[in-house]
């Protein structure tokens, strides 16, 4: 009877520890690496895309392409150029690969570290067209009223980019 008790007690613990560390939120790390993930998945150029992809902006976001060029962006005007690029090449689709992530926190500011894979096809400008380059992006976010949000970021080229692509105007510049 004694040994029945034991048991039944140690179950009842184990059950009470595994239920508190299951309802733990996640880590800031955690959350950030999800949006990550997430916001890779919202890589083309589809509402669903847009909304997401706001809905984790700050602001104001600054942003540097493998190329060089720089976008200054409020999440309207993100929305904006999204919307000329679907409507110029209604056939464009985006996709993105993460392969690793690697999140830093200090207060209510983080930086990711993300390596991946970025591919685009049916633009126009053949150029546009990227069968799968690898890249490593650092990603800056920041607590703000609870949530966490996206201010900027930069992303290099981890291979030999061709030297007509440099030519090319930025996606949505006019």
């Amino acid at each position: 009877m004694n040994r029945v008790i034991s048991l039944l007690l140690i179950s009842i613990f184990a059950l009470v520890i595994c239920t508190r560390t299951l309802s733990n939120p996640p880590s800031d790390e955690e959350t950030i690496k999800s949006l990550e993930m997430e916001a890779a998945k919202h890589a083309g150029f589809g509402d669903p895309d847009v909304t997401f992809t706001k809905s984790i902006m700050g602001s104001h976001e600054t942003f540097i392409d493998p190329l060089g060029h720089v976008y200054e962006q409020t999440p309207a005007d993100y929305e904006k150029m999204i919307v000329a690029i679907r409507t110029a090449n209604p056939d464009a689709r985006a996709t993105i690969a993460i392969s690793d992530i690697k999140v830093r926190v200090s207060g209510d500011t983080a930086t990711a570290l993300i390596h991946g894979t970025y591919t685009a096809t049916g633009f126009k400008d053949p150029n546009a067209n990227v069968p799968g380059a690898h890249y490593v992006a650092m990603d800056t976010w920041q607590k703000q009223s609870g949530k966490w949000k996206l201010l900027g970021g930069a992303a290099v080229s981890t291979e030999p980019i061709p030297a007509e692509a440099y030519k090319a105007p930025a996606p949505g510049a006019s």
